[in-house]
């Protein structure tokens, strides 16, 4: 027969191995999603947060980004916003620079990307990732209308042609023609200035900014037809950012299912 302390002894083994088997299973069992950690990536982790999306741009470059009083607007801009609303961002926070204070900006986290007809270029690529190519472009000639002399960029041999610091277009220049006299300008606006001043033989700046100087500037300058090169516009993210650069291509994809940027290109830039 069992005595008391026997049964005891049981009861307290029983209630042990219940403990345990319940500690096990509770280890198995998998995570919901509300227990998932946040992103990992700061920016997409600070847009859920705040639900601002901080965008650095130099908005001198018609059609593609420019100030109508205190507002921004223009094709980089629309494209942005649209972008905001897939990340789930509610706000864009535009962050004027000049075009050359654009990487070392990014790179202080002073914005969350770069949006400002950016060409996507293997020096840049050394220190910022891109977005994937979201616009076509290319460097093009825009001479005065009564200039009948400049066909090519061989025909500036000995003259002046003016660039933007810290474009593409600076070393597209200096390393191909060597006997062309670089002018360099801070700002886009100022490109335009030194052609229509005569201070400048012609100006080698994007093919759709200059498309759009001509079209409002009709019987004072004209394009060359023939682009001296093709290049993609893309969107700057940090090194660090991985995450949000793959968010950022997913939603661009969607963007372009749901039509979005087909309607901001007709708007904008066709």
């Amino acid at each position: 027969m069992m005595t008391t302390k026997k049964r005891v002894h049981l009861v307290l083994l029983g209630a042990l191995m219940l403990l345990a088997t319940a500690c096990g299973s509770g280890t198995n069992t998998p995570s919901s999603s509300s227990d998932k950690p946040g992103s990992s990536d700061a920016v997409l982790a600070n847009i859920a947060k705040t639900k601002i999306l901080r965008v650095g741009t130099d908005a001198t470059l018609k059609p593609f980004e420019y100030k109508k009083g205190d507002r921004f607007e223009g094709f980089d801009i629309e494209m942005v916003e649209a972008l905001a609303k897939e990340l789930g961002a509610e706000k864009v926070e535009f962050v004027d620079t000049e075009f050359k204070g654009l990487i070392p900006g990014l790179q202080a986290k002073k914005f969350d990307m770069i949006a400002s007809a950016m060409y996507i270029t293997d020096e840049r690529k050394k220190t910022i990732d891109f977005s994937d190519a979201y616009y076509p472009s290319g460097v093009s000639l825009l001479v005065k209308k009564d200039n009948n002399t400049v066909n090519g960029m061989e025909d500036l041999k000995g003259k002046k042609v003016a660039v933007q610091i810290g474009t593409a277009n600076v070393k597209f220049v200096e390393d191909n023609y060597k006997d062309i006299e670089v002018v360099k300008v801070d700002k886009n606006t100022e490109l335009f200035l030194e052609l229509e001043t005569g201070k400048v033989d012609a100006v080698v700046t994007s093919f759709p900014s200059a498309k759009g100087y001509e079209k409002e500037n009709a019987g004072t300058v004209k394009v060359l037809p023939n682009k001296l090169t093709e290049d993609y516009y893309g969107f700057g993210v940090s090194k660090e950012n991985t995450e949000f650069t793959k968010a950022i291509n997913e939603a661009l994809k969607k963007m372009k299912e749901k039509g979005i940027t087909d309607e901001i290109i007709k708007k904008w830039v066709e």
